[in-house]
């Protein structure tokens, strides 16, 4: 068993929203992969205001996500059942809370929220209620400051619905929870949510070691600049004890960027090793959410072009999203392209596919690349940076296409479903060895390399900020 650095391990990201897409699926990974082959429990915590419990538990359970170590914790939820220590209420703190006949959210039948929306229908007020009914939090968007600005401003409420505790904004709120669940004691926190990473990156603390894990591609779809959405973390990259890229070729250009000064490292996702049967494949599949990012609209075209050339040919396209209803109204109805909706056990299908069309706008690991690869399902992915360039030697163990060309897609996926089936069985062979580098037990390893190099650079800067804090005081004093 590969040991881990000693320390509680926790895991920060926004929520586990219904039908959850790769980012989540691959913190759940790998979190088990740290409670099973680690030993190390993890707590996954949550600041989704929105989180329905009974929904997110049987989500979870549905998709076999958590091991017996690996635990969700919610923000709003825990402040329904906990206290926590913050400002004491005074009488500008803009406590009110809202009235029985405001807007009410339901869940499994019990009134879990009350909701204000101003003019525009923007939130400016949110009432966390107790099962019985009772106040545990009131969060308020828009209290007056004395700059004549609006400023958020969250109150806890005891078991009777009286107010107790107060913090002004939530990134305050957030770092109290940690602070208390941490309990001083030596702990990790991989953040992997670029929206708690901009909290985080200002979350500092003497026994909590903090890295950020990236998951997505930091650049534009040109490729030339930083996304908006990355740019103040990325700005702040040095924040962390550690920043975890899924690939090398990225981590590169970032440092190219920042220069040497934050601790960069890689670590794949890891991908478990599957039986494949000796069956014969057929068809084509597409595992993704159907969103404008995924492009799946390419696959679907790329396949009606082919069907000409390949008699039979079926795409099996797994996901939901928003481009859903505009997807199977261009598929067309006899049945080529068949939409399978969102499905726990999509991945199923991997080892019966002959090949996988991936068309992303952008990646930066393509965990289901990897995957099919790991199945013998041969990718036909765009290249883009930076997943599909790393994992697939084009001709050997998949294919690589022009980004947006849909007519080179088109006869690359013809080319595939009639190559001969030799070549196919040595191409399978050879992308199921390139996935056996992403072997479990080898990224688990990895971890903890970089968890020890992150508490290493961590003392280190806690050594420096003691040093500075001291001179401060010096300087006082004089």
């Amino acid at each position: 068993m590969t040991v881990l650095p000693a320390g509680r391990q926790f895991v920060l990201t926004w929520g586990v929203p219904r039908a959850y897409g790769g980012l989540t699926a691959a913190l759940l990974q790998r979190s088990r992969l740290f409670d099973r082959l680690g030993g190390a429990p993890v707590t996954v915590l949550t600041c989704d205001d929105r989180a329905d419990p009974a929904a997110t538990a049987a989500e979870l359970s549905e998709r076999a996500a958590l091991s017996p170590g690996v635990r969700v914790l919610n923000l709003w939820d825990w402040l329904r059942e906990n206290d926590l220590r913050g400002r004491a209420v005074g009488p500008t703190a803009g406590f009110a809370p809202l009235p029985a006949d405001s807007s009410e959210e339901r869940a499994e039948g019990l009134l879990r929220r009350r909701v204000r929306t101003d003019a525009r229908g923007a939130v400016v007020q949110i009432d966390h209620l107790r099962a019985d009914g009772t106040l545990a939090v009131s969060d308020r968007r828009d209290v007056p400051a004395a700059n004549g600005d609006v400023r958020r401003v969250i109150v806890t409420c005891d078991g009777s619905g009286e107010p107790r505790a107060a913090w002004r904004g939530v990134r305050a709120l957030y770092a109290a929870w940690l602070d208390r669940l941490t309990a001083g004691e030596p702990a990790f926190l991989l953040v992997d949510s670029k929206a708690m990473a901009r909290f985080a990156a200002r979350y500092r603390r003497p026994h909590v070691v903090v890295l950020h894990v990236v998951h997505g591609s930091h650049l534009t779809e040109d490729g030339t600049e930083v996304r908006p959405s990355r740019a103040e973390v990325f700005a702040r990259l040095g924040a962390f004890d550690a920043v975890v890229f899924c690939t090398a070729r990225q981590a590169r250009d970032v440092r190219r960027r920042v220069g040497p000064l934050p601790l960069l490292a890689v670590v794949p996702h890891p991908v478990a090793r599957v039986a494949v049967p000796a069956a014969a494949r057929q068809g084509a599949v597409v595992i993704a959410r159907l969103e404008g990012i995924k492009r799946v609209e390419d696959a679907v075209q790329a396949a009606r072009r082919a069907a000409d050339r390949v008699p039979g040919l079926t795409l099996e396209v797994f996901g939901d999203g928003p481009e859903r209803a505009a997807l199977e109204r261009s598929a067309g109805a006899d049945g080529l392209v068949r939409f399978r909706g969102f499905d726990p056990s999509a991945r199923d299908a991997l080892v019966t596919a002959s090949v996988l069309l991936l068309t992303s706008r952008s990646e930066a690991f393509s965990l289901v690349v990897a995957e099919a690869m790991a199945a013998g399902c041969l990718p036909i992915a765009y290249d883009v940076p930076y997943g599909p360039r790393e994992l697939i030697d084009h001709g050997r163990t998949g294919w690589l296409v022009e980004p947006g060309n849909v007519d080179q897609l088109a006869e690359t996926l013809a080319r595939a479903l009639s190559t001969d089936e030799r070549r196919l069985a040595r191409m399978r062979r050879d992308a199921m060895t390139r996935s056996a580098a992403l072997d479990e037990s080898a990224v688990l390893t990895r971890w903890a390399v970089v968890l020890r190099r992150a508490a290493r650079r961590h003392r280190a800067r806690r050594a420096t900020w003691r040093l500075r804090e001291l001179l401060r005081r010096r300087l006082r004093i004089g």
